[in-house]
């Protein structure tokens, strides 16, 4: 989908039929029409629009005469029903496309930031292009703070089911929360570079209070990284100790099993040795049934309370 913006009297963003100077372009999942369209319009290589729809581009900036790309990660929110290779966190390319006299923003899918900064009525693109492409910034390492608070809250509410935990779908969703901050994390680090890189100013002219708002944005960031950091070496020690509590439960029922059978082996050896075809002593006497139910009760009875005390019937 191609749609041009434009900054009305009143500074808000509004969509328009045509493309103006200082205009705004948002392509979402565009044709291989609107690609070529936008490419043509702006004087563009269409390899800028297409490498920031490829799912695997990684965060980079390049150049094309005054055309500047920057390739961003955004956090997006998948499915998290905890099911095998489900992620319920993943990262998709967000293209920058910063011209002499247009901004073009490139997703592959919508992104909610990307829709929320639209409708925010701040943007002023065109002379204060730096500006919009702080916001952006901005915008996004906000999204990956709420995606990193969103992953604890989910690892929180599984670390309450380790204790009675005996299937495998907890293991599943913590498996999957660790492979998203690992898209986080490789992506954060990208980033991080990328962005000290643009406030060296190799590659744009920022001005002193925009490369202030922009140590700001990068300090976001690297904090960002240092918790998914944390987070993942406290989900790897989860993960751990989750396999060691369904290994400790499966123990205590086997262990319970084994000693309810061992019970149940004294009854059955006295009761087969007593059902053979064969002539044993006092068979006849009506007191030997008796007292053989006695003794096997009574012994049964006697390995029980040891076996409770050893607190081998007990999980």
């Amino acid at each position: 989908m191609l749609t041009f913006y434009s900054a009305n009297t009143d500074g808000r963003l509004a969509a328009t039929d045509t493309l103006h100077t200082h205009g705004l372009v948002y392509l979402i999942n565009p044709s291989p029409e609107e690609i070529q369209r936008t490419a043509d319009l702006l004087r563009l290589p269409a390899t800028f629009l297409t490498d920031s729809l490829d799912r695997n581009e990684r965060p980079r900036i390049e150049h094309h005469h005054d055309n500047v790309l920057m390739v961003l990660n955004a956090p997006t929110a998948g499915d998290a029903d905890g099911g095998p290779g489900t992620v319920p966190y993943r990262t998709h390319p967000l293209g920058l496309i910063l011209t002499p006299q247009h901004t073009l923003v490139v997703s592959r899918i919508a992104l909610p930031l990307l829709d929320q900064l639209l409708d925010s009525g701040a943007l002023t693109p065109g002379a204060l292009q730096t500006r919009f492409m702080l916001q952006l910034f901005r915008a996004v390492a906000q999204s990956y703070d709420r995606s990193l608070l969103e992953i604890n809250q989910q690892i929180s509410g599984l670390q309450r089911k380790l204790r009675v935990a005996y299937h495998n779908q907890e293991l599943f969703a913590l498996i999957n929360l660790n492979k998203s901050l690992v898209f986080f994390s490789t992506a954060l680090s990208a980033m991080t570079i990328l962005y000290k890189r643009i406030m060296a100013g190799h590659d744009l002219a920022i001005d002193p209070a925009d490369r202030t708002r922009m140590a700001e944005i990068l300090v976001d960031l690297e904090q960002s990284a240092e918790i998914t950091e944390i987070r993942r070496e406290g989900l790897s020690n989860l993960m751990d100790a989750y396999a060691a509590i369904i290994h400790n439960n499966l123990n205590g029922v086997l262990k319970l099993l084994t000693t309810l059978a061992i019970l149940l082996v004294i009854p059955t050896m006295v009761g087969s040795v007593f059902s053979m075809n064969v002539a044993l002593p006092y068979e006849e006497e009506w007191i030997s049934t008796i007292v053989i139910g006695v003794g096997m009760v009574l012994v049964s009875a006697a390995l029980m309370a040891l076996l409770y005390k050893k607190k081998y019937l007990r999980l």
